[in-house]
């Protein structure tokens, strides 16, 4: 662990996790560090793959740790482990940010304040301008909310509570301690994908509001794993239909139309080359194969 500043008690955190682009890290931390007044901790847990990262980033911020893990087990795990270093070190709320985003504006003052005025919310998201897009919440298919009901809440001015049908991005998401402790840790199977829409779900089965701000961040999707790879087929194919099953382990009908679904998509929207990590997706999900893939 590289720590530069331990996390003080009672302060929000910044959870940022890293694989392979120091330059985007850094350009986020100094986002935070120049914009943001809400004093916070930043904790960044390193997947890699170069060693380094702590050393390249001393006095980019003013409460920075690293916490190392070059076996890099995804992005669950890692929104875990940092979550739990700011947790068992006092920390009132904890702000899970993409390493490869920046803010406008202040934005973690005006969460807290939210989240000081309705202890009773499950997660805070915001959303993310991506180029000439903004992004809000994801809308999931029927068989995601089978099941849940949504209660009412008197929302916050600016703010939508997401319907069980909906989710928040991972990109930007935020917890308070005690609703982490009632739904406790992210997804660790996944790996890369899907992790958040499932953290979501379980706070929609529980009846905790998922509430999407008004405020925004910036941040262009894909830009760490590349956007329309085979990774990310792979990922999205496999992961979406593990979820699938966990939820509902004895509709393997409707997942054989999921699976149908995924292949004509990469092919009727002329990605060819897509289908076979596509492909190799629905197999992997088909035998309960989860985590790190070694061919992706």
């Amino acid at each position: 662990m590289h720590e530069q500043h331990a996390p003080e008690l009672s302060l929000p955190a910044v959870v940022l996790i890293h694989f392979g682009s120091p330059d985007l890290t850094k350009r986020c931390l100094e986002s935070l560090r120049e914009l943001e007044l809400e004093p916070h901790s930043v904790i960044i847990v390193d997947h890699g793959p170069e060693p380094g990262l702590g050393r390249s980033l001393e006095g980019v911020h003013p409460r920075l740790s690293v916490l190392e893990d070059f076996s890099n087990p995804g992005f669950g795990c890692g929104c875990n482990r940092g979550a739990a270093h700011a947790f068992d070190a006092g920390a009132s709320a904890v702000w899970f940010l993409n390493n490869d985003a920046v803010l406008e504006g202040p934005t973690l003052a005006p969460l807290m304040r939210l989240v000081e005025a309705h202890p009773e919310v499950g997660l805070w998201g915001t959303h993310q301008q991506n180029g000439r897009r903004l992004q809000g919440a994801d809308r999931m298919d029927g068989w995601f909310c089978r099941g849940i009901r949504q209660g009412a809440l008197a929302v916050p001015e600016g703010c939508r509570q997401l319907t069980p049908r909906e989710t928040l991005s991972g990109a930007s998401l935020l917890v308070s301690r005690g609703a982490w402790e009632r739904i406790g840790c992210w997804p660790t199977g996944f790996f890369l994908y899907w992790e958040d829409a499932a953290w979501c779900r379980k706070a929609h089965a529980l009846g905790l509001p998922i509430i999407l701000s008004g405020l925004r961040i910036i941040h262009r999707s894909a830009r760490t794993v590349g956007k329309r790879s085979p990774l990310q087929a792979f990922y999205s194919a496999r992961n979406r239909l593990l979820l699938h099953r966990e939820l509902h382990p004895n509709r393997c009908v409707e997942r054989f139309w999921i699976a149908l679904y995924l292949f004509q998509m990469r092919l009727f929207q002329g990605r060819p080359r897509l289908l076979r990590a596509a492909w190799h997706g629905v197999w992997a999900a088909h035998h309960g194969l989860d985590g790190r893939d070694p061919r992706y």
